[in-house]
């Protein structure tokens, strides 16, 4: 993963307990199910707050970079159809050259953060984000920087392929190999949505390198 010139901001390690004061070991905490009470229940969700953190610093390292503009917009997730939890704070990048994947990040109270690329894709860090998932922050930060990287350098593609019942298929591949593919039906796109996608996705699906600024 080439993320040059960006550093992950420090973040300062916490302990967190549950109700009989035991330590939580998070990412690792259930060796088999979850416990039954675990589901829809978050004990900390401040533990999911380096999410803001390293957000807001690949924001900035985006916008030292690349020849993007940089737009504070209220009506991003609306437009995304995200309606879970309060916004805190939206932010789109637009590189100057079209042929290249435009970017949003919903920063929402949980406190978590919504990431929307190109024309439809989009990806909640975290997905759920309650105790029975028991994710690792560490593991949604590599993710958050991974796909975000992926993009600018230009192997970030998306397929909407309308025949039969319709298909949306993205793809993550990293300087030629083959990564992540994930593929999903467009009946719950709204038409509106999928207008705007025909509009902009490249022809063959590819999106373009982000410029660099000065080059």
């Amino acid at each position: 993963m080439q993320l040059e010139g960006y550093r992950r901001p420090v973040i300062a390690g916490q302990d967190y307990f549950d109700d009989q004061a035991a330590l939580i070991s998070y990412g690792q905490r259930w060796p088999g199910e979850p416990a039954e009470e675990s589901y829809s229940v978050t004990i900390h969700p401040q533990r999911f707050a380096p999410l803001h953190v390293v957000s807001q610093a690949l924001v900035d390292w985006l916008l030292a970079r690349f020849n993007v503009r940089c737009l504070q917009d209220s009506g991003l997730a609306a437009e995304l159809g995200y309606a879970m939890q309060p916004v805190v704070e939206s932010v789109r990048l637009i590189p100057v050259d079209r042929a290249c994947a435009p970017l949003g990040l919903v920063f929402t109270d949980f406190p978590g953060v919504l990431l929307s690329v190109g024309a439809l894709y989009q990806w909640h860090f975290p997905i759920c984000g309650c105790d029975a998932c028991d994710d690792s922050v560490d593991e949604l930060l590599d993710d958050l920087e991974e796909q975000i990287t992926t993009v600018v350098n230009g192997h970030f593609t998306e397929i909407l392929d309308e025949s039969g019942a319709g298909l949306l298929t993205h793809r993550f591949d990293s300087d030629g190999i083959a990564g992540r593919e994930i593929s999903d039906g467009v009946e719950e796109i709204s038409p509106e949505r999928l207008v705007r996608a025909r509009a902009m996705l490249p022809a063959d699906g590819a999106w373009a390198p982000w410029p660099l600024r000065g080059a």
